[in-house]
């Protein structure tokens, strides 16, 4: 069974902060319980029903929406270097980007995997390894890249690698099922699932930074922390902060390079380790239990400077909680769904802890997604873009819809072949960039590369022609 990259490495998007490991359907149903904040939103890609919040309900104006004129059609899009083939036809291939690079696996002819490395300006190719599993009945593999290294999950190894090391393998360690493992600038840090217990690692040697043993009150989740200079697209955590919450409900704070206990946080609500949790510029926001029971949900924001916490929102019976993130200074946005099928996108203050506006969001949504206070809203079979008052900007039906950077969007077909065309924000117009032949899976892309596989090869395009 191959593994969609997506899946297993997702939650190296902004709001899981780690790298689930284990079966492709393991890590959907966990994926399933967080909003998803890897900034690409796929139409279809959730599965909950997503319905509509309590309180005041402004249908946006019809006429408010901005009609979209997209420039005449293009070409296709030009191929960086030549195309990377993998020798055979498979089906599971995703690219990732980290440092100028683009990195993919695949399952060779032997039964083990490949992992190339290419210059995303040049395509060449600068690195590859090959030979990765422990038999030929390898059946999950993902690769994920950030600044510090590269991380390949075979089954139940995971191989890091520094691709400027002369040496073919660097360290690898062993992981089990709902393990997580965060990157960060200064460590790899892994919570191991069976006891709680986390390890932090140096990148380059494998070698144990600290550890945390197993507890009375083990924890069980461990977060990154975000920060606005971050960039949009994932990679390691700058903050130097490693946040654990325990079996409990309390909140650590740690510091990353040695471990050391900075603060211990009792939330005015426990914590609830299957919950979604945005970490973002000193603050953990938590929200849950996530959808779809319509058994009501709470949002709770906790202050990782002073230790204050507080409920900033609540919904009754008959809600579910789709997801969450900052979408401006002191607020968040939030998806609800409603027991009538409905769906609501709601902007909170977190200091007077009150809505500030609520607006019909698309059908199906489960997914949010937020930069210069512009929300990605998606999950369903329509992306839609709102301002910071809850105003639709944009919306695209049946595609992915990815953040290209701050102050624009890249509209890509799904899987078939189609059109690649970039949203300007500020000018509220559609650019058709190039088509692109059928692909594998998601893309990975910088602001002027785009990487796609299609079943026979890797090739990189660019975008400013």
């Amino acid at each position: 069974m191959p593994t969609d990259l997506d899946d297993i490495f997702g939650s190296l998007g902004r709001q899981a902060d780690v790298i689930p490991l284990g079966t492709a359907e393991q890590a959907r149903r966990r994926g399933r319980q967080r909003s998803r904040h890897s900034g690409l939103i796929a139409a279809g890609a959730a599965v909950c029903l997503v319905l509509a919040g309590v309180g005041v309900l402004v249908r946006p104006d019809r006429q408010a929406d901005h009609p979209v004129t997209p420039a005449p059609s293009a070409g296709p899009l030009p191929v960086v270097g030549s195309p990377i083939e993998f020798g055979r036809t498979v089906q599971e291939p995703t690219p990732t980007v980290a440092d100028g690079k683009v990195y993919t696996a695949w399952k060779a002819g032997d039964g083990k995997v490949t992992v190339v490395g290419a210059d995303l300006h040049t395509g060449k190719v600068e690195w590859k390894t090959t030979g990765m599993g422990l038999d030929d009945e390898v059946t999950t593999y993902g690769v994920t890249a950030v600044e510090q290294g590269i991380m390949v999950a075979v089954d139940s190894e995971v191989y890091v690698y520094d691709p400027a090391h002369e040496n073919k393998n660097d360290w690898v360690f062993t992981v089990s099922d709902l393990d997580e493992v965060v990157p960060f600038e200064k460590a790899l840090v892994r919570r191991w699932s069976a006891n709680g217990r986390i390890d932090a690692h140096d990148w380059r040697t494998g070698r144990k930074l600290w550890t945390l043993q197993p507890e009375a009150d083990p924890a069980v989740r461990v977060l990154g922390v975000r920060t606005p200079s971050d960039d949009l697209t994932g990679g390691s955590h700058t903050d130097d902060r490693v946040v654990v919450v325990t079996k409990s409900g309390k909140v650590q704070v740690r510091d990353v390079a040695g471990g050391e206990l900075l603060r211990t946080i009792t939330p005015v609500s426990p914590a609830q380790e299957g919950n979604v949790f945005v970490t973002y510029d000193g603050w953990l926001y938590e929200g849950g239990p996530p959808c779809c029971d319509g058994s009501a949900y709470r949002i709770v924001a906790i202050n990782l400077e002073t230790g204050q916490s507080s409920v900033i929102l609540t919904e009754g019976v008959g809600h579910s909680f789709g997801g969450l993130d900052v979408c401006g200074s002191g607020r968040v946005c939030v998806v609800d769904q409603q027991d009538n099928a409905l769906t609501s996108v709601s902007a909170v203050d977190v200091q007077q802890r009150k809505k500030v506006w609520t607006v019909v969001g698309p059908s199906g949504a489960g997914s949010i997604s937020s930069a210069n206070g512009t929300m990605l809203v998606g999950g369903g079979t329509t992306t839609v873009l709102l301002d910071a008052k809850g105003e639709k900007l944009f919306s695209s039906p049946a595609t992915h819809v990815d953040w290209l950077d701050r102050d624009r969007l890249m509209v890509l077909p799904l899987t078939g072949a189609g059109t690649v065309s970039v949203y300007d924000i500020a000018t509220r117009k559609l650019t058709e960039l190039g088509t692109v032949p059928q692909r594998t899976d998601m893309c990975a892309h910088t602001a002027d590369r785009l990487a796609c596989s299609t079943p026979t090869d890797l090739r990189i395009y660019s975008l400013t022609g």
